[in-house]
């Protein structure tokens, strides 16, 4: 019985009796595990990065569905990166981009993709460029997927309240003609990427601007203060005359893209001009927030 009581106490396994394993055991057990975990680890990481024919693929899709919708491809899908992301993520993917679209890799195909691959680079590498992008690809394509928003929930109140009032288009509120139309002063690439704005709550109403290029400014009858008529319905020299003669500054030049959604802030979401001494706020900084807001809910409506 205790020969019997003794074997029950030293059984480690069905069928196994004896003393305890010998370190040399455990190292050979411990590396087994050790190559099993490696290998599962290396398994996973195949799973999680996509080989690099799914990846030339991934880019030759988003280049032809954009041609098949005869637009710009999607900078950021190009990248593989999110809207905010760090430059460093965006160098690191760029290259690793590059590496599976280089002609030398991928062949004929791969030369267009390099082409693009690199106009998405330095544009979202770029703070002014990628400022730029953002504004035009949230309103550049119009108002597609924005009639909801009047009724998204996450909206800050001010700029809900203006699109309920008043839809927002996606196209400039003062008057734009063709650059081929008799009235338009536009005579080379640089000035037709930018437009004129004026910050009306800055104005003080003085009238110069009208003066100086009738064509472009009115002064609104209800405040006074001074509006851009039409864009390049005066020359460069005559706009230019009358930024420079503003006493305080309001007239700017912005890039064309960032147009729109300035007027519509100025207009509709700032309507209320300052009282009691009270600004009622920064249109540039407002027009930021009324972006990243659109984008935010535009972002979530694609994804529900």
């Amino acid at each position: 019985g205790d020969a019997m009581r003794s074997a029950g106490a030293t059984r480690v396994g069905p069928g196994t009796r004896g003393a305890r394993p010998s370190a040399s055991v455990f190292r050979k057990a411990s590396a087994r595990k050790s190559a099993a975990a490696r290998r599962r680890a290396s398994a996973s990481a195949e799973r999680a990065s996509p080989r690099p024919d799914d990846v030339l693929e991934e880019i030759l899709e988003t280049i032809r569905s954009a041609r098949e919708a005869n637009t710009n491809p999607d900078f950021f899908e190009l990248l593989g990166v999110q809207v905010g992301t760090d430059p460093t993520a965006i160098r690191s993917s760029y290259r690793e981009r590059m590496r599976v679209a280089h002609p030398d890799v991928a062949g004929s195909e791969g030369h267009e993709a390099c082409v693009v691959l690199n106009e998405a680079y330095a544009t979202l590498m770029d703070d002014e460029l990628r400022e730029a992008y953002q504004v035009e690809r949230v309103f550049g394509a119009g108002v597609r997927g924005m009639s909801g928003l009047r009724d998204a929930q996450d909206l800050p109140s001010d700029i809900g309240a203006a699109l309920r009032r008043t839809p927002y288009t996606g196209e400039p509120l003062s008057k734009v003609v063709g650059r081929d139309h008799f009235a338009s002063k536009i005579e080379t690439n640089e000035q037709a990427a930018k437009a004129c704005f004026v910050d009306e709550i800055t104005c003080i109403g003085c009238g110069q601007c009208s003066t100086y290029a009738s064509g472009t400014f009115r002064n609104e009858q209800e405040n006074g203060r001074a509006r851009v008529f039409g864009q390049w319905l005066s020359t460069e020299d005559e706009i230019q005359e009358a930024i420079d003669m503003c006493p305080v500054d309001c007239i700017h030049w912005v890039p064309k893209e960032q147009l729109a959604p300035l007027e519509y802030v100025m207009q509709h979401v700032l309507r209320d001009r300052a009282v009691f001494g009270k600004s009622p706020g920064d249109v540039f900084a407002k027009t930021a927030k009324f972006i990243a807001a659109i984008q935010k809910a535009t972002e979530t409506e694609n994804n529900l």
